[in-house]
């Protein structure tokens, strides 16, 4: 079983896509202590394609690689459906809970403000890349053993 030591030998990457307007899409649920990770918590939601900007990072215990803009298609898409995919374990529609990287979206996407272009969204999003504290990060990976506890005592 890996253990605190072991995480910050791992790099996580991750896209995320940062969208024009004010929706967040995130949803706020109110729980009681012990219910983090509860079933009942998952939401199902529905997206549909709105104009903004596709971004790669990769974040280490240590380090963080710069924001990589993706222009056009994310081509590598059919590889990880077609080749990776059935070689992976089941993975909870949309979940974040395991990723660190889609808490550091998260972080950077409520920094964000309100862009009126995509060109300008591409901007602010290289912007607030940079301020994005490196204990910021340290603290996501360090809760990796009691997010993968909480999967394994969920299954």
């Amino acid at each position: 079983m890996w253990n605190v030591t072991d995480w910050p030998k791992v790099v996580f990457s991750e896209e995320t896509q940062f969208v024009l307007g004010t929706d967040d899409n995130r949803v706020r649920v109110w729980r009681h202590p012990g219910e983090r990770y509860n079933s009942p918590h998952t939401v199902l939601r529905h997206t549909a394609r709105t104009a903004g900007v596709m971004v790669l990072r990769a974040i280490a215990y240590d380090s963080s690689s710069t924001l990589i803009v993706m222009r056009g298609t994310l081509t590598g898409q059919r590889y990880v459906d077609d080749i990776l995919r059935p070689h992976t374990f089941p993975w909870p529609a949309r979940s974040p809970d395991l990723c660190p990287v889609e808490h550091v979206w998260d972080q950077l996407k409520r920094q964000m403000s309100s862009c009126h272009s995509v060109h300008d969204l591409e901007l602010a999003v290289q912007d607030s890349g940079i301020y994005l504290p490196q204990d910021n990060i340290r603290c996501q990976i360090n809760s990796m053993p009691d997010r993968v506890a909480a999967c394994i005592a969920g299954m």
